[in-house]
């Protein structure tokens, strides 16, 4: 095989997935300018005087702020905002937040009334310094606000996201940003919005003061919802509340809001009930007038899908915000005037008026999107816009007493209708991308094909089995169902290959095969797996529950792996003043201790930095261990008993940046003292070693112990390599798609088990910012992948070991590795690259057909677009980053 040949199928297969992902999620095509009233001067929104319901509005965006966190009575602890709701001062809503659930492209839902693009949930995590997601030339409610009448003012702060959308010398008076990302501040973030409120609610020199709180959400992503923080959280809040209401008149419309929920374990981005139902709360003295015919209770009874009170689309608060600020509704909005409000205005007729207002915006978003026109009798025309067009025509023949109804049958039904079709896709991108995904596909699996049948004497039952795996696998993406439970295939392909491994072993290795299969079985019980089923009933979520067992295994873990960098490899022999064995050295030779000292000093970094991170994340702590961590608060001149969060995310970063240069320092020292001593062999297992404590390090503390069950693994499977290692070493090409197909289910058994899965929702974002004391894109993508796929990486690591140095990963040095053979390495390092980039390129090819077939099924943004995203980080990321780049320089310096 030629490297050539590689380099050109792999930059064939990037270079088409990347041109189909740019076709597929294309910027959303919007209507151009700026809407105005219907007929062009008057208001319909106006009172009788002429003037608008309110004056000023205050938006409070509380992040993350599901619906239970607001309504529920086990789940809320907003106790004013539950007496406004019961007196009737404020409207109770469920509003629904389309997917995907982040930030960004919900606060384009919550300013323009559009459907966000998938795209928007990519530019979510973009530079700060990138505007290129911006809305200055979009209609949104804040350009129609600000600029109605002679000008109004407006000020922010909070989430700077706002002023990526909204550039300040364009939109804003006064204003502060905070990074939203930074997700181990849950104080900081809130404290740099409410300490502008003095001076904003003494002056109220503006006409809207927007401000957007992250603390609720930053300690979802670290602790869930049922986090200790996260009622004290919710009371910091409703205080807020009661300070802005008790400051504000009758002509100032108070919004409370969250922009999106969260799930189970704290995150969002996905589909699910938690994710997509957040609170909205209309607030103001006027609204007694609504609550006349309808009271309110707050708090009520748990909701288990979350609904409570009214349920509207988050988009229907645009038009509603038109209406009762005054001002022309947004162009490209699909909300709906919310019903309860009509109550405002006490003429019928002029209730018409508002609601046809809506109509007529809806009206133009038809007409432009089906290139038909409403008024006129259509004929030979799909079924859709006939059905828009009677819907139409009957809200013009009923009387006033069913007039309201059929205003809302035609707002409903077009919104549903233009939601669905918001996106357009770059078919000329699309087909190129998959046109030379086929070819690129084509061409590796004949090249594999022809090297494995005519090239070597590899048992061709081997390739015939491989690519009936990478086909069997593909096709699971032919289904919804199958991508939301893709677990599921991989469990049996794990469970395939390990009966085909024994089948195929020749040694006495029966109780290794035993305990294999029953660490592989801990690693599937470990965490919730699937996005359609959940249980409580995991092994984490046990750990969690009993502290004293999950830090007992901890310190077992970090032991294991302590001793292996300590006994693997040659990391002694590199700092000894003699050659001699472990056993035969004496007491004068000091290297073993200075071995010992600089791992244990090494893992403790870690071990303390988990430890003080849990406490800090209001985890149980052991009380035995409650002394470390105040030890470590000492150390760095902090009172553990009056440290506030800021002073405790200080320390965590110092012994995170401490970790980081600990293991960078064992890695140089032992390449480096390795090459001046000569010492090559096991240096490559020295390096994996040391990368495993880092890949620990950024697992969450309750995942840490599934690192035992992959080590049990990897000793098993060396010793089973070992045992037939002559008839494996005969055929070393075998071997490849042998040790290349297991650890492909490993890698996805282990990334799903973890916790993972094909839902945005599951980018754990807790140890993304280890060691970061502020935002950076980079490092914070870096450690945010390097999170979610600790797993994969670590069993990418592990292959090569087991096909190059096994004998050293079995705990036995004497014997000469075909690492150290120049040939067969680069050769094992080339067959092993072609056989990944087969699997891989015929799952993108079915993947992407997959996709262009089922382009407007309900689920191709909740399910199978997340998918494609997450294939490319297998694709691009975990196959050719760390499986051929990083491998391969690990290679090099062996």
């Amino acid at each position: 095989m030629r490297w050539s040949i590689y380099s050109v199928l792999v930059v064939a297969h990037v270079v088409g997935l990347l041109l189909f992902l740019r076709g597929f999620f294309p910027s959303k095509v919007v209507l151009s300018g700026y809407n105005d009233f219907h007929d062009g001067i008057k208001s319909p929104f106006a009172t009788k005087a002429g003037t608008p319901q309110f004056k000023k509005i205050v938006l409070m965006v509380v992040d993350a702020m599901r619906a239970d966190f607001v309504y529920s009575e086990t789940y809320s602890d907003m106790s004013f905002v539950h007496q406004l709701i019961s007196r009737g001062n404020a409207i109770p809503y469920t509003a629904f937040s389309n997917p995907p659930t982040v930030t960004l492209p919900r606060l384009k839902g919550i300013t323009t009334g559009g459907t966000p693009s998938f795209l928007d949930a990519i530019l979510n995590v973009a530079d700060d310094k990138d505007s290129s997601q911006g809305l200055s030339s979009q209609d949104s409610w804040i350009r129609q606000f600000r600029y109605m009448d002679n000008g109004k003012k407006i000020n922010f702060y909070g989430d700077d996201t706002w002023l990526k959308l909204f550039p300040k010398e364009e939109f804003f008076g006064t204003t502060e940003g905070t990074n939203s990302f930074f997700v181990s501040d849950f104080t900081e973030v809130d404290h740099n919005v409410t300490r502008h409120l003095d001076s904003e609610l003494a002056t109220h020199s503006w006409d809207g003061l927007i401000l957007h709180y992250l603390g609720l959400d930053h300690i979802g992503h670290k602790g869930g919802p049922d986090s200790v923080f996260m009622k004290p959280k919710q009371r910091e809040m409703d205080a807020i509340v009661e300070r802005i209401y008790n400051s504000i008149d009758n002509d100032t419309l108070f919004v409370l809001m969250g922009d999106h929920g969260m799930n189970e374990v704290g995150n969002h981005g996905g589909s699910s009930e938690g994710e997509t139902n957040a609170a909205l709360v209309l607030i103001s003295p006027k609204l007694q007038k609504l609550s006349q015919d309808k009271k309110y209770i707050a708090p009520t009874s748990n909701s288990d899908d979350y609904s409570y009170f009214n349920r509207v689309n988050q988009i229907d608060l645009v038009p509603t915000l038109a209406s009762l600020l005054n001002f022309p509704i947004p162009k490209n909005n699909l909300g709906v005037i919310m019903r309860e409000h009509l109550g405002l205005w006490d003429s019928i007729t002029q209730q018409k008026q508002i609601l046809l207002e809506n109509c007529f915006q809806f009206k133009d978003l038809v007409e432009t999107k089906y290139g038909i026109d409403l008024q006129q009798q259509m004929e030979h025309v799909d079924s859709d816009s006939q059905n828009i067009q009677q819907k139409w025509n009957r809200m013009f023949e009923v009387n006033d007493n069913e007039a309201i109804d059929a205003y809302f049958d035609f707002l409903h039904t077009a919104q549903e209708l233009l939601a669905t079709s918001a996106t357009n896709y770059n078919y000329t991108d699309i087909w190129y991308g998959i046109t030379i995904l086929i070819l690129s596909t084509v061409a590796t699996i004949s090249y594999l094909s022809w090297y494995f049948l005519f090239k070597t004497e590899a048992n061709q039952f081997f390739l015939y089995s491989f690519l009936g795996f990478a086909i069997m696998y593909s096709a699971n993406f032919l289904g919804s169902s199958f991508i939301e439970e893709e677990h599921q295939i991989w469990w049996f392909f794990m469970v395939m290959s390990l009966v085909g491994l024994f089948l195929y072993n020749h040694g006495n290795s029966k109780y290794i095969f035993l305990l294999t299969a029953l660490s592989i079985r801990i690693i599937r019980a470990f965490a919730n797996t699937g996005q359609k089923f959940r249980t409580p009933y995991t092994l984490s979520a046990y750990l969690l529950s009993t502290p004293d067992l999950l830090w007992v295994l901890n310190i077992i873990t970090y032991g294991v792996f302590a001793m292996s960098i300590f006994i693997q490899g040659s990391f002694i022999n590199c700092l000894s003043f003699s050659n001699m064995t472990l056993k035969e050295r004496n007491s004068n030779d000091f290297g073993p201790l200075f071995t010992f000292i600089a791992v244990f000093v090494s893992v403790s970094l870690s071990f303390s930095f988990k430890l003080c991170q849990s406490y800090n994340d209001g985890n149980i702590i052991p009380r035995w261990l409650m002394p470390l961590v105040a030890w470590n608060c000492e150390s760095f001149g902090i009172d553990i008993t009056s440290a506030d969060k800021k002073q405790f995310q200080a320390v965590l970063t110092q012994l995170s940046r401490l970790l980081s240069f600990s293991l960078a320092g064992l890695v140089s020292v032992r390449i480096v003292l390795g090459k001046l001593r000569r010492l090559n062999d096991g240096l490559y297992t020295d390096i994996v070693n040391i990368l495993s404590v880092f890949l620990i390090h950024q697992t969450r503390v309750e995942l840490i112990p599934v690192f035992l069950a992959f080590f049990v693994i990897r000793f098993s499977i060396a010793r089973i390599l070992k045992q037939n290692e002559t008839r494996l070493r005969a055929n070393i090409d075998q071997l490849l798609i042998i040790v290349t197909t297991f650890t492909l289910c490993l890698q996805n058994i282990s990334f799903f088990s973890m916790g993972n899965t094909n839902s945005l929702a599951t980018v754990d974002l807790s140890n993304a910012y280890n060691g970061i004391a502020s935002y950076d894109v980079f490092l914070v993508g870096l450690l945010t992948f390097i999170s979610s796929f600790a797993g994969p990486i670590f069993w990418s690591f592990t292959a090569i070991g087991w096909l190059l140095e096994h004998r050293t990963l079995s705990f036995d040095p004497n014997h000469l590795e075909l690492i150290r053979v120049r040939s067969i390495r680069n050769q094992v390092l080339k067959v092993k690259s072609f056989i990944s980039l087969t699997f891989y390129s015929v799952s993108a090819l079915v993947l992407c057909g997959s996709c262009i077939n089922l382009r407007f099924h309900l689920f191709i943004w909740t399910v199978f677009c997340p998918k494609l995203l997450f294939f490319a980080s297998w694709a691009l990321l975990v196959n050719i980053l760390v499986d051929f780049l990083i491998a391969g320089l690990l290679l090099s310096v062996s």
